[in-house]
């Protein structure tokens, strides 16, 4: 996949995703693995780690980026407003931003989203396995996104992020993307326009 990453110029190569146990134990693998995708691919690297388990990496310094798939439970509130969540992201923040100075490597979002349901910043984890019972609430998911570029989108040490999720092609299956993490259709694809049409 390096190599394939290569031959086409990708941007940006993931080394691996949520892969907690390994990354900790055995830290030695992961370096001499990092070390072998860069004999092949000449382009930025980065590793996606669950928002629970990025501070336990040793191996970012190997890296050019920190990558954190960003699901925090920021709040049990059934529709949480924006400065609410605004107010929950600070602790989370103040800690990315110290790990990146201190490491001098900018970080990133290698997943980041929300579901369309009630409660969608909080354990997200659980609500998937409930999801078909759960209320549809797009403004909850558009507030949560709101919230995410309100606290990040200024901060020098972050460089974006990637949405979770986004389908190429349309579906029929309309009682499943009510409550989906997809925004498209929705409030939040509002926000998410508005925040990327800005000129850096």
């Amino acid at each position: 996949m390096a190599q394939v990453a290569d031959s086409l110029d990708v941007d940006l190569f993931c080394v691996g995703t949520e892969l907690k146990i390994s990354t900790i134990k055995r830290p030695a693998y992961w370096n001499n693995l990092i070390e072998e995708i860069k004999s092949k691919y000449d382009g930025p690297l980065t590793y996606a780690a669950n928002w629970d388990e990025w501070e336990h990496i040793t191996f970012w310094s190997s890296l050019d980026y920190i990558g954190i798939d960003a699901y925090y439970p920021l709040s049990n509130t059934t529709t949480p407003t924006v400065r609410e969540l605004e107010q929950a992201w600070q602790k989370h923040k103040e800690k990315m931003d110290i790990f990146s100075r201190r490491l001098k490597r900018p970080y990133l979002f290698t997943e980041f989203g929300y579901m369309s349901v009630d409660k969608c910043a909080d354990r997200t984890w659980e609500l998937e396995k409930k999801r078909s019972d759960l209320n549809p609430n797009q403004q909850a998911q558009a507030n949560a996104y709101e919230a995410l570029f309100k606290v990040f989108w200024n901060e020098p040490s972050w460089r974006g992020g990637f949405v979770w999720k986004w389908y190429p092609y349309e579906s029929n299956r309309s009682d499943y993307r009510e409550r989906d993490y997809t925004p498209q259709g929705k409030i939040a694809a509002k926000t998410l326009y508005h925040y990327y049409t800005q000129t850096p």
